[in-house]
């Protein structure tokens, strides 16, 4: 318990920290009752000092902290955060409860095994009745995945996480305070999905015509957006993917991309990628940005273009983000409300959508995912559909955006 070790002391004996110290002083009037519970608690029980899945989180909390630190600075600047040292401390009491060495306790070995998918080292794992994470990875290609940034936060959703972000809410607050605020943060998130890098921020933000009469817009770039360390450059300029405009990180072979999308990957690792010219000072989007607006969004900006082409009346991220996107049809008899996702697991997607609220008496509703997510995980949509009845939560109509504008292309 580190330093609050009399606190746990006392709570586990039922006494107050006074008595406990009184008892320090001289034991001669403990009564037998905390005598017998000492005991008890000196004799142990079978059960774990913590379980399997507190030890995961741990872990994936860690991991996800070092990935922060290695972000803002290349490197592991300020040692082991404490997420993570707390994790290693609580593996090392169950290693030496159980007698075996069952779990990582520095980071080189977890490193290892964190590239490995959970069931193959992480346990009992029955809190993931559903199989959501079963076979997920911690790292993939030197960096956190989505669900370890998912398993670092339990019971609640990394998009809701990023929602109470400081970033959001100052973006909020700015849009509220406006009666265009609805226009300027449409413009703000286009301007952050199309420019996940920016080499010159003024020049993007202060030529566009609404954004220029934001008048904290530096704060709202100091929120989202943070400096490339030097570590990320490649023969002094900038990798950047082809498919997402996300900085790329060197791999023994090609270069890794963020962008799940297969055709991406395939680019990068082929070495098929674009450069851009350093800059001291050049920006790219915080990790939490690029994976839950950049990346989806691209999907939401082509459903949108696609959808205006065969005449639809869009509006992007309607209400401040109620939904990613709601249209009208060319005759007005049609209205539609779509949330974007890419999450790769469909039960994980499943369990965790909330639904569509105030949109789903007078709107057809559907989940959109990338075209290429199917592809990925074999039978998406029913097992999407199972989980979800499962949980008995509200049918959602799944659809890949290829689907959904056909589908509304022909109505």
């Amino acid at each position: 318990m580190g330093r609050r070790w009399k606190t746990a002391a006392a709570q586990a004996l039922g006494i107050s920290r006074a008595t406990l110290y009184r008892y320090f002083q001289d034991d001669s009037d403990v009564p037998q009752d905390v005598w017998t519970q000492l005991g008890r608690l000196e004799g142990g029980d079978d059960r774990p000092p913590v379980s399997p899945q507190d030890l995961v989180t741990w872990f994936a909390r860690g991991l996800l902290d070092v990935q922060t630190q290695v972000d803002e600075h290349g490197w592991l600047k300020d040692g082991y955060p404490v997420s993570l040292q707390r994790g290693f401390d609580l593996a090392a009491a169950s290693n030496f409860a159980s007698g075996r060495q069952e779990w990582p306790t520095n980071l080189s070995e977890l490193a290892r095994v964190a590239r490995k998918p959970l069931y193959e080292w992480a346990g009992d794992l029955s809190w993931d009745p559903d199989g959501q994470f079963t076979a997920a990875r911690l790292i993939e290609a030197g960096e956190i995945t989505p669900a370890c940034a998912d398993l670092a936060m339990p019971g609640a959703d990394p998009e809701a996480e990023l929602i109470e972000n400081a970033g959001y809410k100052l973006l909020r607050g700015i849009c509220s305070d406006r009666r265009d605020g609805q226009d300027v943060y449409v413009a703000v998130r286009r301007t952050i999905i199309e420019n996940p890098v920016l080499s010159n921020w003024t020049a993007v933000m202060l030529t566009h015509p609404l954004l220029a009469t934001v008048d904290r817009i530096d704060q709202v770039i100091d929120a989202f957006y943070h400096r490339i360390p030097e570590a990320l450059l490649f023969e002094g300029s900038l990798p950047v993917c082809a498919v997402s405009g996300t900085v790329l990180r060197r791999e023994s072979a090609g270069f890794h991309t963020e962008c799940r999308a297969p055709e991406a990957v395939r680019r990068a690792k082929a070495g098929d990628i674009k450069r851009l010219k350093w800059r001291v000072g050049a920006m790219h989007l915080r990790r939490p940005f690029r994976t839950y607006w950049c990346l989806p969004g691209k999907t939401e900006l082509e459903l949108e273009k696609a959808l205006s082409r065969a005449g639809w009346t869009c509006a992007l991220w309607p209400g401040l983000d109620r939904v990613d996107l709601t249209a009208t049809s060319p005759d007005g008899k049609r209205r539609i409300a779509v949330d974007v996702k890419d999450y790769l697991s469909p039960e994980h997607l499943a369990a965790r959508f909330p639904g569509f609220r105030e949109y789903a008496e007078d709107h057809e509703c559907f989940v959109a995912v990338p075209d290429w997510m199917p592809e990925m995980s074999r039978g998406y949509r029913g097992r999407f559909e199972a989980v979800r009845s499962s949980y008995a939560k509200s049918p959602v109509e799944l659809r890949t955006a290829s689907e959904l504008v056909d589908e509304l292309e022909a109505a």
